[in-house]
């Protein structure tokens, strides 16, 4: 009866008799069709050139490694999955397949090299993975016993690393969904279903190479890391800035709009350049920006396809501005809605304001529009991309906001200052751009109607008090939401001095 465990290692179980199982552990590098397959002791004595190696002895090696992980297991970064993977393998699985194929150095170069992405070489155990493959390599032990100790450290270690290392790379080194409550770009996080692909089919030099991140702009802040001469402030933002990027994941595309929050600009990008630039106004906040209560209307981290807008533009009032806002206006001015070209409805139908106890409970179940008009709080155009939180960029009749400072004055959505521009780029087309142009500008009410875009464009709603101007200089932007603070010191035990 054969039995795989995992694709690192093999035991195998051959029936000699009925009451006789010899069980061999046994490297897939060393596994071949022979009738009798060499056993793990049989490895490690080729690879050490030692023969007392043969005498390994694999229930006797799993004791030593439940005694190293109880001594090792506060350092652990990822304890119950070591442990799970232990039980499940009697003794790990990494060194079984890679400890004389030049893997584990390979790991190791990268591990010493992770200050280049701010992160302190410590944190994936180096040293002690360094010293204790020193101490493997020079051991000749008369007892292969000797070599229970630092097999099982070695193991338990740089398997806890690599998980660590990639985990890091591919994801940042914290969650920002635990940071802040209006972080919604969707993050993917190592579990232990990952963990077992992850070792069923590691090549280490292709996955260490191909975990790196490939963001244009984190190899710039990379370079400015290493070579920018930067003071302990500059150093501590760039730090903030490469984990953000890491939490991205993926690479700007050629074509691209980016709102930076901070910045309170919008950019259509080409190529690594700003082709057009405008302010926006940004989200209001008056809580700290992190609380997931629903009290803030600062704008959220997202990114979507901005693939519609909508010319002349029927603005749905969000539930939580008709509860915070609307009914109190409402119940002070029973004229209200009239002045500001809105309807009410219950249930579907619209309903005459008039007849209305505004004073009644049931009133929060109402649903509230602002019909197409230049008084309509999202102007005369708004552009969406797919989101679940009624998220999108717009026009507004509140121009004169656009000259201010300060411009985090929404309720959330972006409000751009130069719509006709965004639209003409969105369509690229030079009469419908003329046509909607002429619409957005009326000041006569006319009928809504959709854009589909064929030139569909990623959008980006970022957060980065510190960034790259386009020739690849240091920008500073105000902490308006007082992200950095929170971030600074989740990352502190990570970051090197």
């Amino acid at each position: 009866m054969a039995s795989l465990l995992r694709s690192h290692f093999f035991f195998i179980i051959f029936s000699m008799s009925r009451f006789l199982v010899f069980i061999s552990f046994v490297s897939i590098v060393f596994f071949s069709c022979k009738e009798n397959p060499p056993t793990y002791g049989d490895v490690l004595a080729k690879g050490f050139e030692q023969k007392s190696y043969k005498e390994f002895d694999t229930t006797a090696y799993v004791k030593v490694f439940q005694e190293v992980y109880s001594k090792q297991k506060a350092n652990l970064h990822n304890p119950s999955w070591m442990k799970k993977l232990s039980d499940s393998t009697a003794g790990m699985t990494l060194i079984a397949e890679h400890l004389f194929d030049g893997s584990i150095d390979t790991l190791l170069s990268y591990f010493e090299r992770s200050e280049e992405h701010g992160i302190r070489s410590s944190y994936y155990h180096t040293a002690e993975i360094k010293e204790t493959l020193f101490s493997l390599r020079k051991l000749k032990p008369k007892d292969v016993a000797e070599s229970y100790p630092l097999l099982a450290k070695l193991d338990l270690l740089g398997t806890d690393g690599l998980v660590a290392y990639v985990s890091s790379m591919k994801y940042g080194v914290v969650n920002p969904k635990r940071l802040y409550g209006r972080y919604f770009v969707p993050q993917k996080r190592m579990n232990y279903t990952a963990v077992v692909h992850l070792l069923d089919s590691v090549k280490m030099g292709p996955l260490m190479a191909e975990i790196q991140p490939k963001n244009q702009y984190y190899i710039q802040f990379q370079d400015l890391l290493e070579n920018g001469n930067l003071n302990n402030e500059q150093r501590a933002k760039v730090l903030m800035v490469l984990e953000k990027l890491r939490w991205m994941r993926e690479a700007f595309p050629e074509k691209y709009i980016f709102v930076n929050i901070p910045e309170q600009r919008l950019r259509i990008m080409e190529d690594g350049k700003t082709s057009q630039l405008m302010n926006v106004c940004v989200g209001e906040t008056d809580n700290p920006a992190y609380t997931r209560k629903g009290e803030n209307h600062e704008t959220p981290v997202m990114q979507g396809i901005l693939d519609a807008m909508q010319v002349n533009p029927v603005w749905n009032i969000p539930s939580s501005i008709v509860k915070k806002e609307l009914l109190a206006s409402v119940r002070n001015n029973p004229n209200y809605l009239a002045s500001r070209n809105m309807v009410a409805y219950y249930k579907g139908k619209q309903v005459d304001p008039s007849t209305v106890n505004w004073n009644a409970d049931s009133v929060e179940k109402f649903r509230f529009k602002q019909n197409p008009g230049s008084d309509n709080s999202l102007g005369n155009v708004k552009f969406l991309f797919e989101n679940a939180y009624s998220i999108y960029l717009h026009d507004t009749p509140a121009k004169q906001m656009f000259g201010q400072t300060n411009r985090a004055v929404s309720h959330g959505c972006v409000r751009v200052e130069k719509p006709v521009d965004l639209a003409s780029y969105l369509v690229n087309n030079e009469k419908q751009a003329e046509k909607i142009a002429k619409e957005i500008t009326s000041d006569s009410i006319s009928k809504s109607r959709w854009v589909t875009l064929k030139r569909q464009m990623p959008v980006y709603l970022t957060y980065y008090t510190t960034w790259l101007d386009d020739d690849g200089k240091i920008v500073s932007y105000p902490d308006i939401y007082g992200y950095d603070p929170r971030l600074k010191e989740a990352l502190k035990k990570y970051w090197t001095n």
